[in-house]
């Protein structure tokens, strides 16, 4: 009797385990980047912050005083940036807000922030980011809270 020989080639078992591993794999690789680009868009609103804050410092010692929340939307902070912030920005902050509040102890401070955009740049992810960079980047809620989520955001100017 004569015995057939296999030839060479996958049979379609073998072809469904090979697809799904990759599949697998890929999934695990979409994880990753989607934290990863989190983290990137939480610290880009950190550095955003930064600037503002430095723009307000100057425009404190040029004027003696801190500026309003009208001052800082209009373009006045704008010559102290090395860019326009709020026209070069526009898909990820709605307002630029500063405000004075009690920060404990009777101290008042002045702070900077800027409220998220709600679009696919700023969800949960990025907002987890923040709060866990919160600590050792200065971030707060509000005047006197602690940064832990939410689409406002402030770091104190002084």
């Amino acid at each position: 009797m004569k015995v057939m020989s296999r030839k060479g080639g996958f049979t379609l078992v073998e072809l469904l385990i090979v697809i799904m591993i990759i599949a697998i794999l890929a999934g695990m690789m979409m994880l990753a980047t989607g934290s990863a680009t989190d983290g990137a868009e939480a610290t880009k609103v950190i550095n955003d912050l930064r600037n503002l804050k430095g723009a307000a410092l100057m425009f404190f010692i040029d004027e003696q005083e801190w500026p309003t929340a009208t001052a800082a939307s209009s373009t006045s902070l704008d010559r102290y940036m090395d860019r326009a912030f709020l026209t070069s920005s526009p898909s990820r902050y709605v307002t630029l807000i500063v405000t004075s509040g009690d920060s404990g102890g009777g101290v008042t401070r002045s702070y900077i922030g800027v409220t998220l955009r709600t679009n696919e740049t700023h969800r949960e992810g990025v907002q987890k980011k923040l709060a866990g960079n919160a600590k050792n980047s200065g971030l707060w809620t509000a005047p006197g809270h602690a940064y832990v989520t939410g689409a406002n955001i402030f770091m104190s100017m002084n």
